[in-house]
């Protein structure tokens, strides 16, 4: 008896062990989605937003059909973006056949928020198919 209690021990311990590994995994090409997601950060902040548009997904230039009208967009629609203050990538998750990169921006005004880059694969390269910005409430007084 003393045996199969030991044995039980040393899988609970050994299962225990493992899950946080598992939730700890990254889904697979987030790496190269956060570059992606940085080179077009590093793009707005340089204002060359010909270099910015061409990290966007099809579907995304399909709704802004310009580098200038997306460019506008961004720069009035998530001003956080645009131009933050700071910016920070956090957890990156898997949906369907792409993934979901989230980021915390502070805007010039100390303002954080979450942001959630849905990201694709378009002909094997990431792309950028939307971006769902909420204020991060998580920072109170």
């Amino acid at each position: 008896m003393t045996i199969l209690r030991s044995l039980a021990a040393a899988c609970a311990l050994s299962l225990a062990l493992a899950v946080p590994a598992v939730a700890d995994a990254e889904p697979t090409g987030a790496p190269d989605a956060r570059a992606v997601i940085q080179m077009q950060l590093d793009a707005f902040e340089a204002e060359a937003v010909d270099e910015a548009y061409e990290y966007a997904a099809p579907n995304v230039q399909r709704m802004f059909p310009t580098p200038g009208i997306f460019g506008r967009m961004v720069q009035r629609g998530y001003p956080m973006v645009w131009d933050p203050a700071q910016a920070e990538f956090l957890d990156a998750r898997p949906l369907g056949s792409g993934l979901v990169q989230r980021l915390r921006f502070v805007d010039r005004k100390g303002q954080p928020y979450i942001a959630e880059y849905m990201m694709m694969r378009v002909e094997g390269e990431w792309r950028i198919a939307g971006v769902s910005i909420t204020r991060d409430e998580s920072f109170g007084v």
